[in-house]
């Protein structure tokens, strides 16, 4: 029982280390794509000029 426990342990921690790694080094386009605040809302912030 406990050995089957702590392979499945080493197993859950392989398959998460590889997922995070997976993750780390890819980008999406959510990541990437800032848009252009629109004039109008300058007005709304805190610090406006």
């Amino acid at each position: 029982m406990f050995k089957q426990k702590k392979v499945t342990a080493k197993i859950v921690k392989k398959v998460a280390e590889k997922a995070l790694t997976r993750d780390a080094n890819t980008t999406t386009c959510v990541g990437v794509y800032q848009p252009k605040v629109p004039a109008e809302i300058e007005r709304f912030k805190k610090n406006s000029k």
